[in-house]
């Protein structure tokens, strides 16, 4: 029976200490698999720690784990696509490195897959933390409402893909891409499964609040017109509203002129709402062009300066991992 490849993608920045503990599971959970070879590749993010001797480290111990290095940090999203283009297996998993997506959950994913599920996307069955699982939610709901992309909420970047779902995706020349919405927009049959999701082995999460943030104003403007509709909406609104009022004071100012006190107020503060609309408005409309000018300028996404082509990993290889432990200076 031929073996099909599974091709493990993982952003690495600054993870130095937790690339030994996560290639051990790995190796662990590519002995569970039946029919399937496993390929592990990292990419590296710009990393300013070890990260990329621990590599060289893992691969000179007998362990044939691939790595791309980028030029420098260009962001989580760009990793993914940039292990995606070099990934060689008829299914492709994705995950981070921090160990807080579980290896152990692999062969159940790929059982998944093997029903027919072209997508298997995995969600967190708890929030991360009380304030960004709050604001997780808000996104999602918020997102539903404004985006006719269907997207699962609380899914995490922690999911498998079939080979055509990769040949699409690489075939789609956005520049950059948010894939948590491009996926699921394709229509392949997806497959959701839940995951307790661990705490960080070592280290400091690197995905802040702001980077959070600004991936969410990505996904909106990318994936829903509302903002330019709700602009319109408000401009008729004023101009209606406007309309009305300076009737209604014409009339008043007619009926009741020796009542009618001299002043600039109302005039004042019309100007200032009337200007405040305006500059949100332009700024709305900034945000599509900023967005037009970055696809048109055709500038890379990322910038690949080393690739190491990794070998896949058999069943009955890993399945040693088992019986010895990798022993790499720390």
């Amino acid at each position: 029976m031929v073996k099909r490849r599974l091709s493990v993608i993982i952003p690495v920045h600054n993870e130095a200490d937790n690339l030994l503990a996560l290639v051990e599971r790995l190796r662990a959970a590519a002995g569970q698999l039946k029919g399937w070879d496993m390929e592990i590749l990292f990419v590296d993010d710009g990393s300013s720690d070890a990260s990329v001797q621990r590599m060289d480290e893992i691969r000179e111990s007998g362990i044939p784990v691939g790595y791309i290095r980028l030029s420098k940090n260009f962001g989580h999203q760009a990793a993914l696509c940039a292990g995606l283009e070099h990934a060689q297996g008829d299914a492709v998993i994705t995950m981070d490195c921090d160990l807080q997506h579980p290896p152990e959950e692999i062969p159940r994913m790929v059982e998944a897959h093997e029903r027919c599920a072209d997508v298997v996307q995995m969600v967190r069955s708890d929030s991360a933390g009380v304030g960004k699982g709050l604001c997780s939610k808000c996104f999602y709901r918020t997102f539903k409402y404004l985006s006719d992309t269907p997207i699962v909420p609380n899914a995490a970047d922690f999911r498998l893909i079939s080979r055509r779902v990769l040949e699409v995706l690489l075939r789609i020349p956005e520049r950059e891409k948010f894939l948590r919405g491009l996926i699921p927009s394709l229509g392949f049959p997806q497959c959701v499964l839940e995951f307790n999701q661990a705490t960080r082995l070592h280290g400091a999460p690197k995905y802040s609040f702001w980077m959070s943030l600004r991936l969410a104003r990505k996904a909106v403007f990318d994936y829903s017109t509302m903002p330019l509709r709700l602009v319109s909406w408000l401009g008729m609104t004023i101009s209606i509203f406007s309309f009305v009022f300076g009737t209604g004071h014409f009339v008043w100012k007619l009926l009741h002129w020796n009542l009618v006190a001299p002043g600039f107020t109302d005039l004042i503060t019309a100007i200032f709402f009337l200007s405040g609309c305006t500059l949100a408005s332009l700024g709305i409309l900034g945000r599509y062009l900023t967005t037009i000018l970055e696809q048109v300028r055709g500038r890379p996404q990322f910038v690949i300066v080393d690739h190491v082509q990794g070998l896949a990993l058999s069943a009955s290889e890993a399945g040693s991992a088992r019986e010895e432990h990798i022993a790499i200076g720390a």
